[in-house]
């Protein structure tokens, strides 16, 4: 198996996490609503197995069905609470890193605002 440099993985970015936000402005990140605005839960899960992309979210939805799936894009769960998009971006600065190092071996990353729980 070829190992995924942490440039290489494409993210989708669900409707809960904000549109305008900078963080998100390069191209291996897509949002939802510059797809399909009114997609549902279940089309963005087959969507982003489809074009092998990870869903980053704010929604336990995908939380759950990330666990009791078996077969699963890669989730980003962030539990962050209600952050300013400057708290955020800050966030993002000093953790990304840290989150993408894992998502080789994770299947669901569990991101808070003290700690970052892998699940493989």
């Amino acid at each position: 198996m070829i190992s995924k440099h942490p440039e290489d993985y494409s993210f989708l970015v669900d409707v809960n996490l904000p549109k305008k936000f900078s963080f998100f402005k390069c191209a291996n990140f897509v949002h939802v609503v510059d797809i399909n605005p009114r997609f549902t839960d279940e089309e963005i899960w087959d969507y982003a197995l489809s074009e092998d992309k990870v869903i980053l979210t704010k929604d336990a939805d995908f939380y759950e069905k990330s666990i009791s799936s078996e077969t699963k894009p890669k989730v980003i769960f962030m539990q962050l609470g209600n952050l300013t998009i400057k708290e955020l971006h800050h966030f993002f600065e000093l953790n990304w890193g840290i989150i993408i190092e894992h998502l080789e071996n994770a299947s669901l990353i569990i991101v808070n605002i003290d700690n970052i729980k892998v699940v493989i």
